[in-house]
């Protein structure tokens, strides 16, 4: 009976857990991840992916991929706040970073489920130059 109870616990804590995840907004959820990643908590972010992210990636790897990127870039220096849309059935959240050496945009993206079903960093674009004046002549 004993053993009953506390899986049970366990479940409902799990359910609970999830359904929080669920209730968040897709840029709370998005900041969460990245603390978890910045904590080093791979297994719990990895808990969170869909099918297609597990198949594509386990903790060991997103830790590694994570890490190099101090490693390339130089010390995270800040977060900027994140932007949400909505794009081809994902919540999109678009976190900008700066590093030391260059600024990044992480974007995340989740499914209907809440579960991560996209991860990318990418190189953040420079702003657009202005456009030069035509000369007076």
């Amino acid at each position: 009976m004993k053993k009953t109870l506390i899986r049970f616990g366990v479940a409902l804590f799990a359910a609970l857990a999830a359904s929080a995840a669920w209730a968040q907004e897709p840029a709370e959820r998005a900041v969460q991840v990245l603390d978890q990643l910045d904590a080093g908590q791979y297994e719990e972010v990895a808990a969170t992916f869909d099918a297609q992210m597990a198949a594509a990636m386990d903790a060991a790897t997103l830790g590694q991929v994570w890490e190099s990127l101090p490693q390339q870039l130089g010390a995270l220096q800040s977060r900027g706040e994140p932007v949400a849309s909505r794009q081809e059935g994902h919540d999109v959240v678009v976190v900008p970073v700066q590093y030391e050496r260059a600024a990044a945009n992480v974007s995340l993206a989740f499914n209907d489920e809440g579960q991560l079903a996209g991860l990318f960093v990418r190189p953040a674009q420079a702003p657009a130059a202005p456009a030069a004046e035509p000369d007076a002549d």
